[in-house]
């Protein structure tokens, strides 16, 4: 039985308060331990007996202590061979262990006390100054022990914290070069483009009024050079107006507002980004796309560019060989559900919970940094949202992002 009671763990497995140090006293005699109880009242510690060796093996296994007091002479499983199964155990082998003996005449068992991982020995009737004070040493070193540990843990999570924190600024100015080459490459095209579909235009109306004045007057043999004529015009303007569009789409993507609230079109966001995935998609893996209104959210339209080139190119590198992308957007409420599924290989179950941390990666090294699902969920952070990973018993791998439909604060 304990005196007192370690506090416990909520469900998330983290300690409701700080510990009290622990000390376990044991002894098959209730009168000798309400002594020890006596002795020690007063220290800034938790006071857990045990009146078997069995008991006190379980206590130890049960929480940590900062010292036991064991007594030696106990019936079934004596001290020493207490101290030998805590030694013996990785979880309990550093407690320190304080003997409690009336038998002060041998030296054999005083030796054989030390070999079986003693700390000291105290002599029945025990001497409360020297006991208080030897346990009040043990409670110091515990609690500095514990605060090492716990600065040194909390260095390691700051460490890795900035390691990752660098690795994202220096993916985020990645991405905003990337986005400001896009926006200055798309200007550079638009004025030439423009200014060629303008003449384009003038030139195919021309063609009208002059095919219908001049259709008596070609010969048979110049007719299939007019059609030809006629055929190849037309295929320019479908062609420039497919770059129109592919600019149009570059500079949705090119937006470098990360720090700005807007508003996003979601379809084109996608839009954009397949359109930079082209090359990485054509030929091999299908992309379905469905959208339901509303179609546009109030976010950080360059951060969401980013979020969801992440997500598509992390599905584009899930499928090897040919496969299928979907895409599908709609509004739920207050919120907007943006869904990317891939018919790829799928995450291993023990992996999942792994994926949106900095620098893990399933890729072979010199394919992937481990960063882009981790700056996805950053960036959905930001928003106030969540993002979820689903690998459905038929195969592949669902991500769901959600966002709110109006930033927060806003």
């Amino acid at each position: 039985m304990t005196t007192s009671r370690a506090p416990r763990a909520d469900a998330g497995g983290t300690a409701s308060a700080t510990p009290r140090p622990a000390v376990l006293l044991v002894d098959d005699v209730e009168a000798n331990l309400v002594a020890l109880e006596a002795v020690l009242s007063g220290l800034d510690c938790e006071l857990v007996r045990a009146q078997s060796g069995n008991e006190a093996l379980r206590q130890l296994l049960r929480r940590e202590f900062a010292v036991m007091l064991l007594d030696v002479q106990m019936p079934g499983m004596d001290g020493y061979e207490v101290a030998r199964h805590a030694h013996g155990n990785p979880s309990t082998r550093n407690v320190p262990i304080l003997f409690l003996t009336a038998t002060n005449d041998s030296h054999h068992n005083v030796t054989r006390g030390y070999d079986s991982g003693a700390v000291d020995f105290l002599f029945k009737p025990v001497d409360s100054t020297a006991v208080r004070s030897k346990v009040r040493i043990f409670l110091e070193l515990y609690v500095a022990r514990r605060q090492i540990t716990d600065s040194k843990q909390a260095l390691e999570q700051a460490y890795e914290t900035l390691q990752a924190t660098q690795a994202q600024l220096v993916q985020s100015a990645k991405m905003a070069s990337l986005g400001e080459l896009v926006a200055g490459i798309a200007h550079e095209i638009n004025n030439p483009l423009a200014f060629a579909l303008s003449h384009l235009d003038t030139v195919l109306r021309c063609v009208v009024p002059i095919e219908a004045a001049s259709d008596l007057l070609l010969s048979d043999g110049a007719r299939p050079h007019w059609s030809k004529m006629k055929s190849r015009l037309g295929e320019m303007h479908l062609g420039l107006n497919r770059i129109r569009d592919l600019v149009v789409k570059l500079r949705t993507f090119s937006r470098v507002d990360g720090d700005e609230r807007g508003v996003a079109n979601v379809k084109e966001c996608v839009d954009s980004v397949l359109t930079i995935l082209g090359n990485r998609l054509r030929d091999r893996i299908e992309v379905e796309c469905e959208f339901g209104e509303p179609a546009t959210i109030e976010c950080f339209p360059g951060l969401l560019n980013q979020a969801i080139m992440n997500l598509v190119a992390n599905s584009t590198d899930a499928i090897e060989g040919e496969g299928r992308i979907r895409v599908t957007g709609r509004a739920v409420e207050d919120r907007y559900v943006l869904i990317v599924a891939d018919s790829g290989a799928g995450i291993p179950a023990e992996l999942r919970q792994r994926i949106f941390e900095p620098f893990f990666t399933t890729k072979s090294v010199g394919h992937g940094t481990g960063l882009g699902l981790s700056i996805t969920y950053s960036i959905v952070t930001k928003h106030g949202g969540t993002i979820r990973v689903d690998c459905p018993p038929e195969g592949g791998t669902t991500m769901t992002m959600t966002l709110p439909l109006v930033a927060p604060g806003s």
